[in-house]
C-alpha cells in the first residue's frame, strides 16, 4: 500500500483518480516486471533509427531514450483516466503505449523542420499522420505549413512546439513502434527545464507562470535565429553584388588608362588624369567586409 501511494505521489497522481481507473495495482507490477525484460530488446530499432535520423542533412543532433519503467506506469494511469475504457494490460501495453521508443531529432533553425520532416516521410514507415504541436498565439501561416505538409495540427495546452511521427521498425520478424519529436534545439532547452520543474510542482501557479513567459523567450529566440540566418544570406548576396560591381568599376577605370594613355597627351596631364582616376578607385572600400560600424550606435554604447 505504502508503495502505491508513494508512486502516486511522485507522479502527482491523486488516490481517487487512480481508483476511479479500475487498474489493479499488481497488475501494473506484473506490466513493468514484463517491461524491465521487453526494454533490454530495444536497443537494436532504437541504434537503427538514431543512425539513420543522424544521416538527415537539417539534423544537428539527435537524442534517444527507453522509457524508465516507473514513467511506463504512470503514463498508463493518466491513458486510463483520461480514457476509462482504455484496456492496457500485459499484453496489450507494447503497442497501446507508442513512445516506448523516443527519439529527439533537433535543428537550429525553424524553417529545417521541413528538410527533416520529408526525410522522415521518405526513410520511415509512418504509423498515421504526424502530429504538429504549436502554441497559443502562434501565427496562422505557421500553424497552415504544418498543414499544408500532412500535419495534424493541435495546439498543446502548455505550450509545447514539436511534431511528433510515429514510426515502425522491424528486426527480424518483430515489429517496434518508435515515436519521433523533431524541434529545435532552443525548444528542447526550454521543455527540457519545463518538464523538470512543473511535473514535480504541476499546481504551483507562480511557476507556471515563469514557464510561460520563457515558453515565449524560446519562441523569440527561434525567431531570432531565423532572421540571423536571414540577414546573412541578405549579406552574402549583397556582398557578391558589391564586389562584382567593384571589379567592373576596376575595369573601366583600367581601360579608361588606357584609352588616356593612347592619346598621347602632355605627360603631365596624363599624369594627373591618372591620379584622378586612381583617386576614384580608392573612393570606396575594396571588399564589403571593410565597411566599419559606428560602436557608438550600438545598443548598450554610452
Amino acid at each position: 500500500m505504502k508503495q502505491r501511494i508513494d508512486f502516486l505521489k511522485h507522479f502527482n497522481i491523486s488516490l481517487e483518480d487512480f481508483e476511479a481507473t479500475g487498474l489493479n495495482w499488481e497488475n501494473l507490477l506484473k506490466i513493468k516486471d514484463d517491461y524491465e525484460t521487453f526494454e533490454k530488446e530495444l536497443s537494436v530499432p532504437i541504434n537503427s533509427l538514431f543512425e539513420s535520423l543522424r544521416q538527415a542533412k537539417a539534423v544537428h543532433s539527435v537524442r534517444f531514450r527507453t522509457k524508465k519503467p516507473n514513467r511506463l506506469i504512470a503514463k498508463i494511469i493518466r491513458k486510463k483516466i483520461k480514457e476509462p475504457d482504455r484496456i492496457i494490460d500485459v499484453h496489450s501495453y507494447r503497442t497501446e503505449i507508442t513512445d516506448l521508443i523516443g527519439l529527439r531529432a533537433l535543428h537550429l533553425f525553424k524553417e529545417d523542420w521541413l528538410t527533416i520532416h520529408n526525410f522522415i516521410k521518405e526513410k520511415f514507415t509512418l504509423k498515421g499522420d504526424p502530429i504538429a504541436y504549436y502554441r497559443s498565439g502562434d501565427s496562422s501561416e505557421h500553424i497552415d505549413e504544418y498543414k499544408k505538409y500532412g500535419c495534424e495540427a493541435k495546439e498543446h495546452f502548455f505550450g509545447y512546439r514539436s511534431v511528433h511521427y510515429l514510426v515502425e521498425t522491424k528486426v527480424d520478424k518483430a515489429t517496434y513502434i518508435s515515436e519521433i519529436q523533431v524541434r529545435t534545439i532552443f525548444e528542447e532547452g526550454w521543455s527540457e527545464i519545463d518538464h523538470k520543474i512543473r511535473y514535480p510542482s504541476n499546481s504551483n501557479r507562480l511557476l507556471n507562470q515563469f514557464l510561460v513567459t520563457f515558453n515565449r523567450l524560446s519562441g523569440n529566440a527561434d525567431e531570432m535565429g531565423s532572421y540571423v540566418k536571414y540577414l546573412k544570406k541578405e549579406l552574402e548576396r549583397q556582398e557578391e553584388e558589391y564586389t562584382a560591381a567593384m571589379d567592373k568599376k576596376t575595369a573601366l577605370i583600367g581601360d579608361i588608362k588606357a584609352k588616356v594613355n593612347a592619346l598621347g597627351l602632355n605627360h603631365q596631364v596624363e599624369a594627373s588624369l591618372e591620379k584622378d582616376l586612381d583617386e576614384i578607385l580608392n573612393l570606396l572600400p575594396r571588399s564589403f567586409n571593410d565597411f566599419k560600424l559606428n560602436p557608438s550606435i550600438l545598443p548598450g554604447s554610452s
